[in-house]
């Protein structure tokens, strides 16, 4: 099983403060696909100095949630329909394989934390914050490669969720899709929970191909837009 990257002792820098910080406003939709970021205001609205933020950029750019363009600036990455329809086939494959190995791995002491991150969510439905919500879901999601006890597959799980990162929140778009997640969400835990591939696995496949046609719908009516 793989080592926790989480240490309560760690010293957080300045760099690494301001790129929590832009992280944040991708997550949370408030810096959209397609947005320039520019570096001098940024550093004046986080009254720190152009390097930290130069180096969060950069490294946001690395894990591709961000795109450097030549003689432009760096944009928050956008995506086109195919890049959409190829990252939700590879996340089919590779779930379908995590959720899978879970089931077969996971031990009956180990359960309680799909208990743990479904009360989350609840919680952040009935908040009506997406944001946290989408968080949450990553870490869920996440949880299926960690336990599938295979690096190499979370590793290529991790690069694929960074991808995507800009349009999570998206995907939530209304009412009730945002319902229909957690529902969806329900239902894979439960699954996972009674050992039931089947179940786990339909439920699963239902959310990815719902929140794939939403983030595509959005593409479409950006594109109507210009």
């Amino acid at each position: 099983m793989f080592d926790s990257l989480n240490n309560p002792n760690k010293i957080v820098t300045i760099k690494e403060q301001v790129y929590d910080i832009i992280k944040e406003l991708i997550l949370s939709g408030k810096a959209k696909p397609g947005e320039w970021l520019q570096e001098t205001k940024l550093a004046n609205e986080l009254n720190v100095s152009r390097s930290p933020v130069r180096e969060a950029l950069k490294q946001l750019v690395g894990e591709g949630i961000l795109e450097n363009i030549p003689n432009k600036g760096v944009f928050v990455r956008t995506l086109s329909k195919k890049d959409i329809i190829d990252i939700f086939e590879l996340r089919l494959t590779l779930e379908k394989y995590a959720i899978k190995k879970t089931i077969e791995l996971i031990t009956t002491e180990k359960l309680s934390v799909f208990d743990d991150i479904y009360t989350k969510l609840e919680e952040n439905f009935i908040n009506n914050n997406a944001s946290e919500y989408c968080k949450v879901d990553t870490e869920l999601h996440n949880m299926f490669f960690y336990l599938s006890d295979n690096m190499v597959a979370y590793k290529v799980n991790k690069n694929t969720f960074s991808m995507m990162q800009p349009f999570r929140i998206i995907s939530l778009r209304g009412e009730q899709r945002f319902k229909e997640s957690l529902i969806e969400h329900k239902g894979i835990i439960d699954g996972i929970k009674e050992r039931n591939f089947e179940k786990a696995w339909g439920f699963n496949k239902t959310h990815l191909t719902l929140a794939k046609n939403e983030i595509l719908k959005y593409i479409k009516e950006q594109e109507n837009n210009k």
